[in-house]
């Protein structure tokens, strides 16, 4: 067992290509780098790394097409013989490079010596927005294709039972992001190569857990791309998420040092596990360089998150990532600029602010509680179909920071807990301006949002377009309510009539904001900076 599976534990570390090459550190293995990278992380007081077996360096499987391209039989290109048949050996026919092998075992073994445990993503095959992808596979479906399946079932086995008896390695990760390896996959096909890979992790190693690695999970396949959390948490044993503020739907709104930025990776972590059942941590995080705020500004920004997911038994926290890349001249890093400066080094193994912050909490762990107490749940909120989940979880999570309220997620579809107040996000757009150029009583529906009109008239829509109160808060479970019970609950309680037939006060602690990313304009809590400023 590792920490990450035990509760009120808290691990602490990062992501990790070496600091001369990148993602070709394997071709360009360099070792006595690749000791002094490691050295400086472990001085650091990390002690996790999440690192990546390049799935087109590590079975560098090609094809050989005769007449009208039919393909003939398959061979490898290694980097130091070129193209070859497979070797005649269970590895070459795996389609693996036995010295890629070789300089893996050479990394867990210096990284043992430094006592780093590993995370292994095995399927690496996106990385930094490319696909790294075995070159007999690329233009195949490779959640689906049959060869594509066969070969990663092939590498998994040779290289899991390679290194099953390693003991710097603490865990499996099926692969990074590997949602991001193929469009258009089902939610079918998508617990399929799930299950596929995590059984054929199992069979060669049942000894370690096998994280998810995946990220923009949704309990819905519908904005998820078939993609779901609860099958996730049906195969692995640890969930992940990738709270990157400028990726990540309606995290984007406000600067890195503010409230609703800051709790975005606490309020997403928090859903998967909610939903999943599974513990769930921050396995990539970071501000995708100074595009987005200065050192200063990041560094406050993990200094928040560390000490949010901890409180909230978030498991751990894996900055993105280890060293800058500025000078790299190999795609990505060429063409990717937001690639470039994410490191917690420089280029020259300087140090940034950001890693002062970790080390901070790392030499401040020990005086933490060993175990954290069982959370006291205020309220549920229960997220639906026919909406976006993540909105409404997101814009929950904050609103109830704020009230001071401790709130559980759930599934609608799932046994919802008991609690003694439910919230369920809900809105219905209403147009105030027909003569926007959609008649009246067309405005949309929970489950279609209305249509925006032309271009040029788009931000006066979105001007106009307001919703009703967001969330239905009742004290009744919702399995037991009435149909009259669940019209008065879905009522805000400002709208209801007063006793004495006087219409309520609405309040003021909320202001309206419209949406950038084409959403219809909700509720928004006041924007709170850091230093207490309210925006």
């Amino acid at each position: 067992m590792i920490t990450l599976e035990r509760s009120g534990t808290f691990t602490l570390g990062c992501n990790y290509w070496a600091s001369h090459a990148g993602t070709r550190m394997w071709r360009d293995w360099r070792p006595e780098v690749v000791e002094r990278d490691l050295a400086t992380l472990a001085a650091a007081g990390l002690t996790t790394l999440r690192v990546f077996p390049l799935w087109s360096d590590f079975q560098p499987v090609t094809a050989v097409r005769g007449f009208g391209g039919v393909l003939d039989n398959l061979r490898m290109t290694t980097v130091e013989q070129g193209e070859q048949p497979l070797p005649d050996t269970p590895v070459g026919q795996a389609g693996v490079d036995e010295l890629m092998l070789e300089r893996f075992g050479e990394f867990c073994a210096i990284a043992q010596r430094l006592g780093l445990d590993l995370i292994v993503g095995l399927i690496t095959g996106w990385m930094s927005g490319r696909v790294f992808c075995p070159p007999v596979l690329e233009g195949r479906a490779l959640h689906t294709d049959p060869l594509a399946l066969q070969l990663q079932g092939r590498f998994i086995r040779t290289f899991v039972t390679r290194f099953r008896t390693t003991g710097a390695i603490v865990a499996w990760d099926l692969g990074n992001e590997c949602n991001c390896l193929s469009t258009g996959t089902s939610q079918a096909a998508a617990w399929t190569w799930t299950a596929f890979v995590t059984q054929a992790i199992r069979t060669s190693d049942a000894t370690r857990p096998v994280i998810s690695g995946m990220h923009s999970l949704l309990p819905s396949p519908e904005l998820s791309s078939g993609w779901t959390i609860q099958d996730q948490a049906e195969h692995t044993d640890l969930l992940t998420t990738h709270p990157y503020p400028m990726w990540s739907r309606h995290t984007a709104q406000d600067p890195l040092d503010t409230i609703r930025t800051t709790l975005h990776a606490t309020a997403e972590t928090r859903m998967y596990a909610d939903i999943g059942g599974k513990p769930c941590f921050v396995e990539e995080i970071g501000t995708m360089g100074p595009m987005m705020g200065d050192w200063t500004v990041a560094s406050d920004f993990l200094r928040c998150n560390l000490f949010s997911l901890w409180a909230n038994d978030g498991r751990g926290l894996l900055s993105w990532c280890a060293f800058d890349q500025t000078r790299l001249i190999t795609a990505p890093y060429d063409a990717m600029a937001v690639e470039r400066e994410l490191g917690l080094f420089d280029e020259d193994h300087q140090p940034k602010p950001m890693l002062t912050e970790l080390a901070r909490f790392a030499a401040l762990m020990p005086s933490l509680p060993e175990t954290l107490p069982e959370r006291h749940i205020d309220a549920v909120c229960i997220l639906t179909n026919g909406q976006d989940p993540w909105a409404a979880a997101y814009s929950a999570w904050v609103l109830a920071v704020q009230a001071k309220i401790s709130l559980r997620f759930a599934w609608a579809e799932a046994p919802l807990p008991d609690a003694d107040t439910y919230f369920q996000y809900r809105w219905r757009p209403v147009h105030h301006s027909p003569a926007l150029g959609v008649p009246a009583g067309q405005g949309g529906s929970r489950r279609q949002p209305a249509r925006h009109p032309r271009r040029r008239n788009r931000r006066a829509f979105q001007r106009r377009l307001r919703c009703t109160c967001p969330f239905t808060i009742t004290t009744h479970h919702p399995d037991n309510l009435q149909p009259a019970h669940r019209r008065e609950a879905h009522r805000p309680p400002w709208t209801r009539p007063a006793p004495d037939g006087r219409a309520r006060h609405r309040g003021t602690g909320l202001r309206r904001g419209r949406h950038t990313d084409g959403y219809p304009t909700r509720l928004r809590p006041r924007t709170r900076h850091l230093d207490g400023r309210a925006g």
